[in-house]
């Protein structure tokens, strides 16, 4: 087995990432094909269904593919500022939108874009022009509910605070609640390694490592956002 950055499996695909290439297996680990189509290619997801493969570059582009023809169907060129593009992703709990944290005009400017999944078209972006609200991570619970992880800039643009908040379509982030630098950085760092699956190779890249965190075991964990929002949201 090669060493990926990320190695992710639905059941059905497994897919691993080098950074240069992306390779696809079936169940039984026979390779069905590789794609090189965009640089620093690190961060693989399934769309809920299943048939659907997003690949996002730490550049400022991500691939959709066809799993059921093994095809590039998409390639979205969805910021000017290269890499630094390490935030967050996800689909909608039905799969009809992408939801991306991505760069925009500046390397410490974070938006979150919407996309249409029937052709990847940008239907909205958030925070775009935003230099105080940093997203870092945005996931759904089972209930489609979105919910995001990041902290606040002073008018210093130093860091002053972190947050969960949930995240809507309509109102972008909504009851956001203040959370310890601790809670910060173990979500931060665990759902980097949650995303690359637990690999070898990005647990010798994590931040866990300076922060004297024993991640043995750590690929059987579970520690959505959800759980986080609803910990702050209990204190109130």
């Amino acid at each position: 087995m090669r060493k990926f950055w990320s190695y992710i499996t639905n059941g059905k695909y497994s897919v691993g990432c080098t950074g240069g290439t992306v390779y696809v297996y079936d169940a039984n680990g026979a390779e069905l094909t590789k794609f090189k189509d965009i640089r620093y290619a690190y961060h693989p997801i399934f769309s809920p269904d299943g048939s659907t493969l997003l690949v996002k570059s730490t550049d400022d582009y991500f691939v959709v593919y066809s799993l059921e023809t093994l095809s590039l169907k998409h390639k979205v060129h969805f910021s000017n500022v290269g890499g630094s593009q390490d935030d967050g992703y996800t689909f909608s709990v039905d799969g009809a939108y992408f939801y991306n944290i991505e760069r925009q005009k500046f390397s410490y400017n974070h938006a979150i874009s919407i996309y249409d999944t029937s052709d990847f078209s940008r239907i909205n972006m958030f925070f775009e022009d935003d230099n105080i609200t940093e997203p870092n991570f945005i996931e759904h619970n089972s209930e489609g509910n979105l919910f995001v992880l990041g902290f606040c800039r002073g008018d210093n643009r130093v860091k002053c605070h972190n947050f969960i908040s949930r995240f809507s379509a309509e109102c972008g982030l909504t009851d956001m609640y203040e959370i310890s630098q601790e809670d910060y950085s173990f979500y931060r760092n665990f759902k980097n390694l949650e995303r690359s699956g637990f690999t070898d190779k990005a647990k010798q890249w994590s931040g866990f490592i300076y922060d004297g965190v024993d991640m043995t075991g750590m690929e059987n964990q579970r520690h959505p956002l959800s759980e986080l929002w609803e910990k702050y949201a209990d204190k109130k």
